[in-house]
């Protein structure tokens, strides 16, 4: 820790790129939460800065002993202008205020920058390896990354598109093998070719015979179609070569095109490759999307894909033909299945490296990467789909014997090339363009039906089942929208931005930072199946979404379920602990007024402009339980499908809340995630090691445990406490182990080497479920649990299981003591 008077901090992270990124924690010892600021070059302020501050950091709290610490946790995000050579962080609280120094700048580079500050990380780390990454970045406007933006740059589909005319251009087809795939491609080409341009096949000594036949029958009835017919195979790059020098004597100003037999080509497709370099002489290649190449990859990239959604070629270009006013994206090289290449570029540079390259593979790089040491670029064109099927030149083996081969070359002749590769998939430019494609190209569909699912940013059980609940969800054959609270800041992000994620089986595309504004543009583009809310914890303004699913389901017709796995409607103390660390029981509004203003474990949105009137949140910052709870009954009232996960959790809702039976299921978790099976015997010892399992905070009783660890090493009595998992706070005794995380498939071995013979849960809140109780009661182990909630509901009809009343430690650990033959102390009753 680094401590300058009132002020404690410590920078872990420091992260340069497009813009600078600042994690660590911050606080004042008398105010608290401290206020950010960067300042550059002596007083300057950056064009944008973002600060996420309050998260939780319990440990530093822990480590300094100074509660006011507990949510010290900061990121700063900021422009970095290029001129930019000395960062400060400035950190406020109250009146007082102190300035780090951050970061320097020792030369012009992008990774010249030095740590400034005394004590922090080892050095800044980079987001990109090299100063082209900056313009992959920089590549496309960054409101496109916002779901309406990215959206409005389609056009509605049309049935008729017009396309541009280009000046005579000259295809090369080398073809050896590949035989299903040449008579589509030819039909192809006949039906989107004109016949001024040149269409020239190298026959490359094919032993099927049929296809030679098939090609001179071709050229015998096409005018604009010319075969070279070779009596042996060269390979690959040998063809395309001899296919460069027919282009230059038949079309020696036009531009060429590369084509592989293993391609699908659109309608209008040559006239979009080509337009770029007409319109930009300083490009020296074009490259479309496809499902398979690379970078260029849709839905999805560097991966190959099959056709998303087996979709025809021209269904899904028809979507990407549609994209206007969107310039060419430069890449690190093109991909030679179907590239154009500027007929300038090869005059300036020659042709391909047929010495180096031997059979092919790699040589387009070579090609692409020498243009670009003439001040050429590379690009892919945004508006044209082609698919690649693979398989029409080399066999498999032979690929990977010619990658390894060209690779080593490409590494020695351009070692900034596998970097520069790797920034350009970092910063994903086309990334927007392609998750846009996505929704229109679903939206077209009425089959392929859409699920908008609301949930928090955070792990758990709810977050467990979310993940089970996409995989159905998509095995049915629905898409799903999942729609969280954003978990990492980004510069220009809105106010109560949120993640946005749209999940197909075929392809998962972001649209991270942004708004109900852009979910509603998505939830409009896409035809909805259902909307669902797994949570609302954690929104800036919950009742937005709640007016937003409720305009959905009136105004749409789109039927609404709601998912409860814990009591957020019922209070923001989602737990239902109340301010005095204990089950409120959900008393009468009335006692909520008093308790809920001063409830450390009040989930609250961002500012209370989100959390107002009907609400609950009055202006003058009392809060109104009662108008809390009516909204949420407004909303249920709307709910097609409440679905809760035990008896008992049905039963503490209805303490607050009116659930007609016809519209409520109970559906227990199944944990499926894991086989569970009894453990043998434990063997027996002085004293007794008690398991306890799972993230123990607050309502998990992790005050509970720290009591009953106390009153053990009190009263010296023969039990140890090994916990596997997490806790809020540290708890030093010889009667209690810190095992650490684990993971629920090795819990069963854990438990086993530490030798436990029992296992207790000492939550204190009314679980909705509890993954955790299943984990281990079929270990066979005793299990116990006090007695509220869904645990003690079902732990009931187990014979190995154990509930204590009341919940107290001292009635605790009588139970535990009475389960190993000990006498127990009075106060306690176990079931």
């Amino acid at each position: 820790m680094s401590t300058n008077g009132a002020f404690g901090y410590f920078i872990e992270r420091v992260e340069v790129g497009t813009e600078l990124r600042i994690d660590g924690w911050a606080f004042h010892n008398r105010h608290g939460l401290c206020g950010f600021d960067v300042v550059i070059d002596g007083g300057q302020r950056p064009p944008a800065v973002h600060v996420q501050r309050g998260i939780d950091r319990h440990d530093v709290g822990l480590a300094i002993g100074n509660p006011l610490a507990d949510r010290s946790g900061f990121v700063v995000v900021a422009a970095l202008p290029l001129s930019t050579s000395a960062v400060v962080l400035r950190l406020t609280a109250g009146g007082d205020e102190f300035l780090v120094p951050l970061i320097l700048r020792e030369g012009l580079s992008l990774r010249s920058w030095q740590l400034a500050c005394g004590r922090g990380p080892g050095a800044v780390e980079y987001r990109f390896l090299t100063e082209r990454g900056l313009r992959y970045a920089a590549a496309l406007p960054s409101s496109l990354a916002r779901a309406r933006q990215a959206l409005d740059l389609f056009e509605p589909v049309s049935p008729k598109r017009e396309t541009s005319r280009i000046a005579p251009v000259t295809i090369i087809v080398p073809v050896y093998g590949g035989k299903p795939f040449l008579t589509p491609l030819v039909r192809a080409l006949i039906e989107t070719v004109e016949s001024q341009h040149h269409i020239v096949f190298i026959d490359d000594g094919n032993p099927d015979r049929s296809i030679t036949a098939f090609l001179i029958a071709l050229t015998t009835s096409l005018d604009h179609v010319t075969l070279v017919s070779k009596s042996a195979n060269e390979g690959y790059l040998k063809a395309v070569v001899t296919g460069l020098e027919v282009a230059t004597r038949l079309n020696p100003d036009g531009h060429v095109v590369l084509l592989n037999t293993d391609v699908e080509v659109p309608p209008g497709w040559l006239e979009r490759l080509v337009s770029p370099i007409e319109r930009t002489p300083r490009i020296a290649s074009t490259t479309p999307f496809t499902n398979a190449g690379t970078i260029c990859g849709f839905p999805a990239m560097p991966e190959d894909n099959t056709p998303f959604l087996g979709a025809a070629v021209q269904d899904i270009d028809a979507v990407f033909a549609t994209l206007k006013d969107v310039a060419p994206v430069e890449v690190p090289t093109g991909v030679g299945f179907c590239m154009a290449l500027n007929r300038k570029a090869l005059r300036d540079i020659g042709g391909f490296d047929l010495a180096a390259f031997g059979r092919g593979y790699g040589e387009e790089v070579d090609w692409c990467r020498r243009a670009m040491r003439h001040g050429y670029v590379n690009v892919a064109v945004p508006n044209l789909y082609v698919h690649h099927k693979h398989g029409g030149s080399f066999t498999s083996q032979e690929k990977q014997s010619q990658i390894a081969a060209s690779g080593e070359i490409i590494r020695q002749r351009y070692p900034e090339f596998d970097a520069e590769v790797q920034d350009f998939i970092r910063a994903d430019p086309l990334r927007p363009l392609r998750a846009a494609a996505v929704v229109r190209i679903l939206g077209r569909s009425d089959r392929l039906r859409t699920v908008l699912l609301f949930d928090h940013s955070g792990k758990g059980g709810a977050a467990l089942f979310r993940t089970k609940e996409v995989a159905r969800l998509q095995a049915a054959g629905r898409t799903v929208l999942l729609v969280r609270p954003a978990a990492q800041p980004v510069l220009g992000m809105p106010d109560g931005a949120l993640d946005v994620e749209l999940l197909h089986r075929e392809a998962t595309v972001r649209f991270p930072a942004n708004d109900l504004t852009d979910v509603a543009a998505l939830a409009k583009a896409l035809p909805l199946a259902e909307v669902v809310v797994n949570s609302l914890v954690g929104y800036w303004n919950p009742e937005a979404v709640i007016a937003f699913a409720r305009s959905l389901r009136l105004e749409r017709g789109v039927p609404l379920r709601l998912l409860h796995h814990d009591y957020f409607p019922i209070c923001p103390s989602l737990n239902l602990i109340d301010s005095e660390d204990r089950f409120c029981g959900v008393p009468d509004p009335e006692r909520c007024r008093s308790c809920i203003p001063v409830n450390a474990h009040a989930h609250w949105p961002g500012t209370d402009a989100g959390w107002s009137g009907a609400f609950g949140m009055d202006l003058d910052g009392t809060f109104d339980m009662a108008a809390y709870r009516r909204a949420w009954q407004d909303f249920f009232d709307l709910a097609d499908r409440h679905v809760v996960f035990s008896r008992s959790a049905l039963g503490t809702l209805r303490r607050a809340f009116t659930l007609p039976d016809e519209r409520v299921r109970i559906m227990p978790h199944l944990v499926d995630h894991l086989t569970v099976t009894p453990l043998p015997p434990p063997p027996s010892g002085p004293a007794a090691g008690i398991a306890v399992v799972g993230g123990i905070n607050v309502a998990k009783g992790s005050r509970m445990l720290e009591a009953m660890v106390r009153l053990a090493e009190a009263q010296e009595l023969p039990l140890v406490f090994e916990l596997f998992g997490n806790i809020d706070r540290p708890i030093r005794s010889p009667h209690f182990r810190d095992n650490g995380p684990y993971k629920p498939e090795e819990l069963r071995s854990r438990l086993a080497e530490h030798g436990c013979r029992a296992v207790f849960l000492p939550s204190i809140w009314p679980e909705t479920y509890c993954y955790i109780l299943d984990e281990v009661v079929g270990l066979g182990l005793p299990v116990g649990v006090f007695d509220i909630g869904a645990p003690a509901e079902r732990l009931r009809h187990w014979p190995n299981g154990f509930i204590v009343a009341p919940i107290t430690p001292e009635a605790a650990l009588s139970a535990l003591l009475r389960m190993f033959g000990a006498p127990a102390s009075a106060g306690a009753t176990v079931t």
